[in-house]
């Protein structure tokens, strides 16, 4: 015996025995390495027999085999089964053993056991069989885990998420979408629905499904800055989850820990394939990621692309309209971020399916057609029952009185100043703001004119010019604009909805209107919600105005109205659009009157006047301008293009010209659109419709 085992070993001590252990016919058992240091070469031990009643026998260790080795082993009675089998020193002096054999038996639980959360569970032997066994590795675990998840997952016949929808018209295309995308598609789909027939829509049911299903939990959304706080209002408003902005406070002041601090986030394309964003996101586990305007993503050798290729995703949505542009390698660009190897490879592809003289047209068609049914869904308004009735906007143009134009000029004057300054110590925003609230009312200037004049670094003569301007434009003095929406009023008796950027305008407006004897409902953000609904009704009900902020063209369905008026302008002409989009949208069944206030010689008259004229706006099918802008090319946000542009003019003239030239930019790009949406109607036909 080693000093080891008996310093410390004492009887009683005992060493399991690997495996289950069987007598050779030479008479070994088999041990472990690990004696070689417990027990001496050629020690006798005595081994009790088992049973008991039975005579010990003598053996020896082997170190060469590290077993056991002695006549009459062959002799023990191992028991079979379920049994553990264990080495007890019976004593040191003299060296003594005894072989025990255990049968392990399975914990008498009882049939039937309650958890904690009150929950009756009911264990069959094979199940405790399994409870037996030992515990599996992370990976075999997680893997059973996601499988267990898919199987008690109840089966996409039916969507558990609808009663979650608020502010949700639901159309039959879109719930066959929703029900295509999740069924056939695993979740990993190409939404190409024509504009205007809720793309949005289907992909947050499909969305609100997979989490609340429990299959989902992280998310991301990849839109153009213009479009993220729409995105974050529907998804807030429609189906009650809320996003992180990219931009909000509490997300920047985490750097790009936040990518990984937050479950679901909205981005903007530029900040997600900027560093160090990139490499933050495509680190993190995404269940699902969604990107609107998907075209962005058609050429593959962009950052764009290439991110959404990087991103580990587990479901994912890509929305346009217009899949393809310039040639057919974008489709195959776009399918591949979906299911990689669905089209082949590039190469395969083009030979398969691109003609070799023109890479806009297909061969093949029909076998192309098949294996897009397995990615793609378009829905167009020729087969879906949707009815978009007919607008009708007309520009009321304003000569502003002499006391107007004169504070217009000065405050231009100084705003245009100060953001071609350098070292101007206002900020761009106040100054924009200021330009914005000249196009409203003489009364919204009047707070930030006031406000700016107490700015550091502001000279003295600076600060008392404006607070002299801001006098001026507190002074009760006529407004041609108002006298011009009385005469509409008075020559318009239906109900209608006035919207205005700004709550002192607002404020100016419900008075003079109901000195006017007209029944004013008060519509804006810093209302409280049960108010909110009751101004609403009250213009569903006696008001015959709904006087709203920009908060009014939110989420409001406003179908039981059929005529607007912009008192102002946004210059983001998407915000137009929004406004508009409150009455003139699915489920109105009156053509839709839009007047649009302007004073003429003013930045807004310009706006107009481009808006109008170049791309038609105002007959545009809501999103169609989305797509317009899109094809500009430009990172910069709309209303930026025409602000530079206003800087970069010496006067009125240079100033209208620079607009025109804009203006040619935007025909070219609504040409491209159309172009775009008439080579899919021809590529794709009346194909990809949802099943029903």
């Amino acid at each position: 015996m080693t000093d080891l085992l008996a310093q410390l070993a004492q009887p009683g001590d005992r060493w399991e025995i690997a495996g289950r252990p069987t007598i050779s016919d030479n008479n070994t058992l088999p041990l472990d390495p690990s004696w070689d240091i417990l027990l001496d070469a050629d020690e006798a031990v005595s081994l009790a027999a088992s049973p008991p009643d039975r005579q010990a026998i003598s053996v020896r260790y082997d170190p060469d085999r590290h077993a056991l080795i002695g006549q009459g082993l062959g002799g023990l009675m191992l028991r079979g089964g379920n049994t553990s089998y264990y080495l007890e020193l019976v004593t040191t002096s003299p060296l003594q053993f005894r072989l025990v054999v255990e049968t392990d038996l399975p914990p008498a639980l009882p049939a039937e056991v309650t958890t904690e959360r009150g929950v009756p569970l009911v264990f069959a032997p094979d199940e405790l069989i399994w409870l037996d066994r030992a515990p599996a590795s992370y990976p075999t675990f997680d893997l059973s885990r996601r499988a267990a998840r898919f199987a008690t997952s109840v089966g996409f016949d039916n969507l558990i998420s609808l009663p979650m929808l608020h502010e949700v018209e639901l159309l039959p295309h879109q719930l066959k979408t929703a029900l295509t995308v999740l069924r056939r598609f695993r979740g990993r789909a190409l939404l190409c629905d024509e504009v205007g027939l809720g793309k949005t829509v289907e992909a947050g049911m499909i969305l609100l499904e997979l989490l609340m299903r429990k299959l989902a939990r992280r998310v991301l959304i990849l839109t153009p800055s213009s479009l993220v706080e729409q995105w974050r209002g529907e998804m807030s408003r429609k189906f009650g989850l809320d996003f992180i902005t990219y931009d909000d406070p509490l997300f920047k002041e985490r750097g790009s820990a936040a990518w990984s601090s937050f479950d679901r986030i909205l981005a903007s394309y530029h900040t997600a394939k900027r560093e160090p964003h990139r490499s933050a996101i495509t680190e993190q586990e995404w269940d699902v990621v969604i990107v609107d305007e998907a075209h962005h993503c058609r050429n593959r050798t962009t950052l764009l692309w290439k991110l959404v290729s990087a991103l580990h995703k587990k479901y994912v949505l890509l929305l346009t309209a217009t899949p393809i542009q310039n040639n057919l390698d974008e489709l195959y660009n776009l399918v591949t971020l979906l299911q990689p190897g669905l089209l082949s490879t590039a190469k395969r592809f083009q030979h398969q399916f691109v003609d070799r003289h023109d890479k806009l047209l297909p061969r093949n068609l029909d076998q192309l057609h098949a294996l897009l049914a397995e990615a793609m869904v378009r829905n167009r308004r020729s087969n879906v029952s949707v009815r978009l009735m007919r607008r009708y906007a007309q520009t009321l143009r304003v000569a502003p009185l002499p006391v107007e134009r004169a504070l217009y000029d000065d405050v231009t004057r100084f705003v245009k100043d100060h953001l071609a300054r350098e070292d101007s110590p206002l900020s761009r925003m106040a100054l924009v703001t200021l330009q914005k609230e000249l196009g409203s009312s003489t009364l919204a200037t009047a707070a930030t004119l006031d406000r700016i004049a107490t700015a550091d670094k502001l000279s003295a003569d600076e600060a008392q010019a404006l607070r002299a301007l801001a006098d001026r434009a507190r002074a009760p003095i006529e407004s041609a604009k108002v006298a011009r929406l009385i005469e509409l009023l008075h020559d318009f008796p239906d109900k209608i909805v006035i919207f205005t950027q700004f709550r002192h305008t607002q404020d100016f407006l419900q008075h003079v209107l109901t000195q006017a004897g007209e029944s004013v409902a008060l519509f804006h953000g810093s209302l409280p919600r049960l108010a909110k609904e009751e101004a609403i009704r009250a213009f569903q009900g006696p008001a015959r105005i709904l006087l709203s902020t920009e908060s009014g063209s939110e989420g409001r369905n406003l179908q039981f109205c059929h005529a607007l008026c912009n008192f102002d302008l946004p210059w983001n002409p998407m915000r137009i659009e929004q406004r508009i989009g409150r009455l003139s949208r699915i489920g109105q069944t009156h053509d839709v009157s839009v007047f649009n206030l302007v004073s003429a010689g003013t930045f807004e008259a310009e706006l107009l006047h481009l808006l109008e004229a170049k791309i038609n706006l105002f007959e545009l099918v809501i999103g169609e301008i989305d797509m317009i802008l899109g094809n500009l090319d430009e990172e910069r946000e709309f209303e930026d293009i025409v602000l530079d542009e206003w800087l970069a003019s010496a006067d009125d003239d240079q100033f209208r010209t620079r607009m025109d030239a804009l203006g040619n930019r935007l025909i070219e790009a609504k040409q491209t659109y159309l172009k775009q949406r008439d080579y899919d109607d021809r590529l794709f036909g009346e194909r990809f419709v949802p099943e029903g």
